[in-house]
């Protein structure tokens, strides 16, 4: 019998203001296969040997590293932050040309952890494909496990993302085939995709509201996550685009158990469904599931107070929760809108 919900209301807390640029320490990995990865770290925390852990921040699909703005400002100084761009995002460079796959994400990820954190606990946080490349990691680095004290997966999937239709029934699932073949006959003439991209800038915009956020948001949160996406080449979103539809984590999941696991999900997010992450906490014993009633994809930043507080509960945990605890989290600021339509 599936635990019931616990509906709890949370106020939000981003404020406009706090969209200035964000930097730490930069440091560049050189990966295995020669990518030149960029990773900014926040080395400013408890001291050394107090036991803190260092906190691992991936981000997700045509994102970058400054999609954790808020949870950033929140837990600088009090944590050790290490905030890597993956291949071709953000400042990363793209690596060899080719298909890039989750396997290949996973062990960037691993060799970033060996360069910046090599010794001491981390917690591992994911947001979509970072999600992804976490669970990943624990399937091709056991011996990195007995290090991670705890995870967080959000508005992410362990498998099965050939059947989302991306908020389009009957036609969505259609969507990732279409692009592939799209790319494909464009061959390698990326300089004229990406000239077309700039030519709709404003439809991207609006494409991002749509497929990101579920409802209204400020407009320099708007504009950070197109500036995010707009700045990933056409050819990494082509190479990296096959990998979801073959996605399968599943198996990876079992060795996440034994520590402290969230798993948050967005009630309308049209990327990767609330189902799939009510999958993966059922799946690993004692991880806690929280549902945030009307939040898109980009939760971390649509409600950034909710993934914050969930964020700080889960680094003050020191074992897995006794059973699975599913949870819903209504914002405050969806009840106050509800309200006023009424």
């Amino acid at each position: 019998m599936r635990p019931s919900l616990r509906a709890r209301r949370h106020a939000p807390g981003a404020r406009r203001e706090e969209l200035h640029p964000l930097t730490g320490e930069p440091v560049e990995v050189v990966t295995d296969d020669g990518a030149r990865l960029h990773v900014d770290v926040d080395p400013v925390g408890p001291a050394h040997g107090s036991g803190a852990p260092t906190v691992v921040l991936c981000h997700g699909y045509a994102l970058s590293s400054d999609c954790w703005h808020f949870q950033r400002l929140a837990l600088r100084g009090r944590y050790r932050l290490v905030l890597p761009d993956q291949r071709g995002h953000g400042r990363s460079g793209r690596g060899p040309a080719g298909p890039v796959s989750v396997a290949r994400l996973a062990d960037d990820l691993g060799q970033v952890i060996d360069a910046v954190a090599p010794t001491g606990p981390v917690v591992l946080v994911g947001h979509s494909l970072g999600g992804m490349t976490v669970m990943e990691l624990a399937a091709r680095r056991p011996d990195l496990l007995p290090r991670v004290s705890a995870v967080a997966l959000m508005a992410t999937s362990a498998g099965g993302m050939a059947a989302v239709d991306h908020g389009l029934p009957m036609l969505g699932h259609h969507l990732v085939r279409w692009a592939e073949l799209a790319l494909e006959r464009a061959g390698h003439r990326y300089d004229v995709l990406e000239r077309s991209r700039r030519a709709g800038a404003d439809l991207e915009q609006l494409l991002v509201r749509h497929w990101n956020f579920a409802g209204p948001v400020a407009p320099e949160l708007l504009r950070l996550s197109a500036r995010m996406m707009a700045q990933t080449p056409v050819d990494v979103i082509a190479d990296l685009l096959p990998a979801f539809s073959t996605l399968d984590e599943r198996e990876a999941l079992a060795g996440l158990a034994g520590r402290p696991v969230l798993v948050l999900t967005a009630e309308r997010d049209l990327m990767t469904p609330a189902a799939h992450g009510r999958e993966i906490a059922e799946a690993i014993p004692g991880a806690e599931h929280v549902l945030v009633r009307g939040a898109g994809h980009l939760l971390m930043l649509e409600h950034p107070s909710v993934v914050t507080a969930r964020l700080e509960r889960l680094l003050s945990r020191r074992a897995p929760v006794a059973g699975t605890v599913q949870e819903v989290v209504v914002p405050l600021a969806r009840r106050t809108r509800g309200r006023r339509a009424r």
